[in-house]
């Protein structure tokens, strides 16, 4: 099985994980689009000193590249924003899956249990190799989040030669 076609194979399975995340992180965008304007229309705005102004907005868009990804964009220039976001991240995770199974020599995807759950996606894959079956556990945890980079979606991926 060529990395590609293990590409189109990981692709295929999350598929259905991947539109979720990106209505609700379309949904997301929206909420905190629509937060950010009505902090800056409240009277505390109006109050505070700027840097605190600024501080709070960030906070609220849930960070300082959010606000500016959000700001001046139309609702259908938000949603294509946060699309190509959401493709850009899922090619990038299954090309990371693909490497580690291309790392042991995957010949054939045997099996997939994928689990969708409220942290994201957990999946355990079973695979055949030159060197006999392996599986492959997929688990999607948050990270980042407060002052470093905004909360997002890591993906660890172990893969391991399966006994017996």
């Amino acid at each position: 099985m060529t990395t590609k076609q293990i590409i189109e194979t990981i692709t295929k399975e999350l598929a259905s994980y991947d539109e979720r995340l990106l209505q609700e992180e379309i949904k997301w965008a929206f909420e905190r689009k629509q937060a950010a304007r009505e902090f800056r229309q409240s009277p505390e705005w109006q109050t505070m000193d700027l840097w605190k102004k600024y501080d709070e907005l960030w906070s609220i868009a849930g960070g300082k590249t959010w606000y500016n990804a959000f700001k001046g964009r139309n609702d259908d220039m938000i949603i294509e924003f946060m699309t190509k976001n959401n493709k850009k991240r899922a090619g990038a995770r299954n090309a990371k899956i693909a490497k580690k199974l291309d790392k042991v020599g995957v010949t054939v995807v045997e099996s997939a249990d994928v689990v969708h759950g409220q942290n994201g996606f957990d999946g355990l894959f079973v695979v055949n190799t030159d060197n006999g079956h392996h599986s492959v556990k997929i688990n999607t945890i948050y990270a980042g989040g407060y002052n470093i980079q905004c909360a997002h979606l890591r993906v660890l991926v172990k893969v391991s030669k399966k006994k017996g």
